[in-house]
């Protein structure tokens, strides 16, 4: 069967222990019997509608083994070494899918710094992501490549700023509440409630599964100063992982607590800055120096963290690597907090800003609706 890119199975081959498939790329794919019955695609395994599993897998013999794979229709069916076993069916697009997701959202990552992003930053128009599902998924095709996309004439008022954000997911519920708007009156504990600077960092780093996306959105600024600022964190910790190894390590393997004290609430969690997946690709930088809880480690550690820290830290604030811009009234950003570390520097005046936070899983559910994940 050809699937898209002209892929195809040229060879199927049912071994003592795996089904062994092979891709006319090149690839090879060999999986356990056991996990070739447990994802059967007939409706006794998986409901026809639902697509949720009904088989009870801790119920299949673990001496079930295959006697034959043939290609059929688009499908592999797999027939058991059990007369009891209904045969097997697995959709060949299925199986290409899974062997390529563990690649996929690196493959899309566009590493940046100061000087590359500000020749050709990403932005797009609010009237285009309001008229159009295409538009939105144009719009996160271009945060999951450069971690950020500006949105530009954006009517200013709250509820345009919600709108905006429903364009991509559930509005999340957090200590500032769903949609939240921020001045410097300190009606929060935190400082984004001041005119103070704010180093690049990301937030909910005392939340066990922080904000996935988060959107700002000027509503008013009359004054001096208030530049945001971004930072690639995946581009900041690719130049850490060559320069400076052991600090790469030391921030993949240190649980670092953040915390937040106030309006009610202690809110506590710990994770490394650099977060990897199983498959070693890096998938989240978390690090806010605001919100770090106070913990100890041995001498040794310790001193070795504050260095890998200070090697971290000092890149993050490095003026070549920051797009720095003055947000004006119709402006938002949306922005992947997993990946792009914000600030911004102090000001004086009247500034407003709104937005509100969506879930990790729920922009990439969006995507996946869209078709373009």
């Amino acid at each position: 069967m050809v699937l898209s890119g002209m892929v195809s199975i040229d060879r199927l081959s049912a071994e003592p222990e795996v089904l062994r498939i092979e891709w006319s790329d090149g690839q090879v794919g060999e999986h356990v019997w056991l996990w070739v019955r447990d994802h059967s695609h007939d409706d006794v395994t998986m409901h026809p509608s639902t697509m949720q599993r009904q088989l009870f897998t801790a119920g299949v013999d673990p001496a079930l083994r295959g006697t034959d794979a043939v290609l059929d229709d688009g499908r592999v069916v797999v027939h058991w070494n059990d007369p009891t076993e209904s045969p097997s069916i697995l959709p060949v697009a299925f199986l290409h899918r899974l062997r390529d997701s563990a690649g996929t959202p690196d493959a899309e990552r566009i590493l940046w710094d100061g000087a590359s992003i500000v020749e050709d930053w990403p932005t797009i128009r609010h009237d285009e992501v309001m008229a159009s599902d295409e538009a939105v998924a144009d719009w996160l095709a271009t945060v999951a490549r450069f971690g950020f996309c500006f949105v530009t004439d954006v009517p200013g008022e709250r509820t345009a700023t919600e709108a905006l954000i429903r364009r991509v997911g559930y509005v999340r519920e957090t200590v500032f509440g769903g949609m939240w708007d921020f001045q410097a009156d300190l009606s929060k504990a935190d400082t984004a409630y001041t005119s103070l600077e704010l180093r690049p960092h990301t937030d909910g780093t005392y939340s066990h599964d922080a904000p996935g996306l988060q959107l700002l959105h000027c509503l008013a600024f009359d004054g001096a100063g208030g530049e945001s600022t971004m930072v690639d964190g995946f581009r900041v910790a690719a130049q850490l992982r060559v320069a400076d190894p052991t600090a790469y390590e030391v921030l993949s393997t240190v649980p670092v607590p953040g915390q937040y004290i106030g309006d009610g609430v202690h809110l506590r969690a710990e994770r490394p800055v650099f977060r990897h997946r199983r498959d070693g690709v890096l998938e989240q930088v978390s690090f806010n120096n605001h919100d770090r809880a106070p913990f100890w480690l041995p001498p040794a550690e310790m001193t070795a963290f504050y260095d890998a820290l200070r090697a971290f830290e000092t890149r993050v604030n490095d003026l070549r690597l920051q797009w720095r811009r003055v947000m004006q009234p119709g402006d938002a950003m949306l922005f992947d907090n997993w990946r792009v570390l914000h600030g911004r520097l102090a000001y004086s005046g009247h500034r407003h800003i709104a937005g509100g936070y969506v879930n990790r899983e729920d922009y990439e559910s969006r995507r996946r609706m869209l078709g373009r994940a």
